[in-house]
């Protein structure tokens, strides 16, 4: 159960007390006590408090409900047995019950306060039948079975939304686990290329280069000088994409100088300055991810945003690690992220989710006539590395 789910119950608790309050004004007055509207006043009270506790994780969960759902049922029964017994309006509150407890998504619950909300319309009912002579009983009867054949259809509906939500918390596992995976295999496939390009292109590029200068050392021309600054210039390239492709300076001195080596880097690139404000102490099991995620970040920047500066911000403090791009370029529609992710993209769509199952948050603010804000926040608890 939800802390959220509890606070739903605790608020729609309160409208309840209204037609409670009309049952027993339109009560007759033979059959209504003063002590009536005494208990509704301490029902709507508790109603309060429990709506101002509710915001507490001890008391929104599971226990907190199960106590809250069990004065629920005392209390209809106190206010149906002052107002008249069988002939309150009262009695309906319990078929509303187990209705409200569907909410809760556990069958077994449900079924618990439901039998507990029939034995309380026994309790409710009998005295009065007992004390009163002739009595109809056939009432209590149509009443009883309306409120089991109810009390069997709010179990059935829990359990199967209770079905549901594991389904779609299995299949929401299982896109998080093929999208991890997708992610590490790009951060493979990235360490593969730089290993590659490091040790094939590169050194092949300064074996030519020796060769030229060598052959410029025997008969200077302009030609072989321009041909060894071309290639001077392309292996300066291939390190700046060797680089963003996989950081040593991260493992090796962590996020926040990493951060400022990639900013300079694509700043180069994109023709914009970056502003950096990098306040990060301690080494974090999220560097990995953050660091993923700016890049993803800086690069639609270099790609699409046209922007003069980056605003690059890293805080960090006892709970959380936060992120923050800021651009004055061209934005986009937000809807956009949601689609490309629908339609198999693992480009910032992506870093959406995984920042998500990492237990942190992604703002993004951006539209197509203004500046683009993203904020990662993640926890800084210890966990694995999301790589």
């Amino acid at each position: 159960m939800s802390d959220l789910t509890g606070r739903y119950v605790a608020r729609l608790r309160l409208p309840a007390l209204l037609p409670i309050l009309f049952a027993g004004l339109a009560a007759e007055q033979r059959l209504i006590t003063p002590w009536f509207f005494v208990c509704l006043g301490l029902y709507a009270v508790w109603a309060l408090v429990r709506l101002a506790l509710v915001h507490r994780p001890h008391a929104a969960g599971a226990r907190g409900a199960v106590t809250a759902a069990a004065i629920d049922v005392v209390a209809v029964t106190l206010l149906g047995g002052l107002s008249g017994g069988p002939e309150s309006a009262v009695r309906y509150a319990y078929f509303v019950l187990p209705m409200a407890s569907v909410m809760w998504q556990r069958p077994r619950l449900t079924g618990w306060l439901s039998a507990a909300c029939v034995v309380g319309y026994l309790a409710m009912t009998l005295p009065h039948l007992f004390l009163t002579p002739h009595a109809d009983y056939w009432p209590v009867l149509v009443d009883e079975a309306y409120l089991l054949w109810s009390v069997g259809v709010c179990v059935l509906v829990a359990a199967l939304l209770r079905r549901r939500s594991e389904r779609v918390a299995q299949l929401l596992d299982n896109r998080e686990t093929l999208l991890r995976d997708a992610l590490d295999a790009e951060e493979r496939e990235r360490a593969r290329l730089a290993d590659a390009l490091h040790d094939g292109a590169v050194q092949n590029l300064f074996a030519s280069l020796h060769d030229l200068e060598e052959a410029e050392a025997k008969a200077p021309s302009a030609e072989l000088d321009r041909a060894a600054r071309e290639i001077r210039g392309s292996v300066r390239e291939i390190r700046e994409v060797i680089y963003v492709l996989h950081p040593q300076v991260l493992a090796a001195a962590g996020l926040a100088p990493a951060l400022e080596s990639l900013g300079e880097r694509l700043a180069r690139r994109g023709g914009f300055v970056v502003h950096y404000d990098l306040d990060m102490p301690d080494r974090d099991p999220a560097e990995a991810l953050l660091f993923s995620v700016a890049r993803e970040l800086l690069t639609n920047v270099v790609k699409h945003a046209d922007a003069d500066n980056v605003w690059l911000t890293l805080a960090h403090d006892t709970d959380h690690v936060v992120l923050r791009v800021r651009d004055d370029g061209r934005g986009f529609d937000t809807d956009v992220v949601q689609e490309r992710l629908k339609a198999g993209h693992i480009g910032l769509a992506s870093h959406y989710v995984r920042v998500e199952s990492a237990g942190g948050t992604f703002s993004l603010d951006s539209s197509p006539q203004g500046s683009t804000t993203v904020e990662v926040r993640l926890p800084t608890r210890p966990q694995t590395d999301p790589h």
